[in-house]
Order: C-alpha cells, then structure tokens, then sequence
C-alpha cells in the first residue's frame, strides 16, 4: 500500500478558480442567450398552432358542408376565436410577448372550404415575425 504525502493531497487554489471561472463564464453565456431562444421558440409554437387552426377549421367546413369564421382580436389581449356556424367552439389567447402585427382579417370558410386569401403575421418582442398565409387560389396554407 503506498502512502499519500501531504503535498499530494486535493486541488490546488488555481485548480479550483480556473474551474469556478469557467462554469461561471458558460452560466453567463446560458443566461444572455437562453431568452432569445425561448421568445423564438414560443414564436414558432404560436404561429404552428395558429396555422394547424386554420388548417382544422378549414377541413371541417368541408367535411361538414356549413361556414366557419375565425376572428382575429389584436387589441388587448391578441387572441383568435373560431364560429361554428355563429356559435363560438374555441377560443385562443396567443402567449406574453406574442401578438399579431397589424390587423389581421377576419377568414369565412364557406361549405367548399373556400376563403379570401390573407396573411396573418405574428411578432414577438424582439421584432421577429412569423407569418400564415392563406393563398386565395387552390387554398394552400402555409407558414412563412
């Protein structure tokens, strides 16, 4: 069995600054950019929810042959709602810092699945956008 001398025992004061220095520089990296990636993310989420909406409702005026409405509120709390036939069935409030740029118009989906082409861009607050555009020939809905 070998002896353990006194100078061989722990880290050293440089060992253990050298190490707290460096988990304090990637805490601080994390911090500074750990928000721009959750505004972005929560950006995308909104505007993929926004368009699979557009997309459900536009499938169910077809299937069940009546009119859909979904309405668009920018003013306070930006949110959207969708109308079965005049009778609200869902209602939305977009996330804190998330609001549409603009004022969206309202999109009526006939039995056919048919509406007036539009496109809603939504922003966060450090100016980004993501847009949903709904193209008024052959009814392709995409995001952008």
């Amino acid at each position: 069995m070998s002896e353990v001398k006194a100078d061989d025992q722990g880290f050293t004061l440089l060992e253990i600054l050298l190490v707290l220095i460096l988990l304090a520089g990637s805490g601080f990296y994390l911090l500074i950019k750990l928000p721009v990636n959750v505004e972005k993310q929560d950006l995308a989420f909104e505007s993929t929810k926004l368009l699979e909406d557009i997309r459900d409702t536009r499938q169910a005026a077809l299937a069940e042959n009546i009119s859909y409405v979904v309405k668009f509120y920018y003013m306070g709390d930006p949110h959207y709602q969708i109308f079965r036939q005049g009778k609200l069935i869902k209602n939305t409030y977009l996330q804190d810092g998330i609001e549409f740029l603009g004022t969206p118009q309202d999109l009526t989906f006939n039995a056919l699945g048919r509406s007036a082409g539009t496109t809603i861009t939504l922003k966060n607050s450090l100016g980004e956008q993501k847009s949903v555009i709904i193209a008024p020939v052959g009814m392709r809905i995409r995001e952008k």
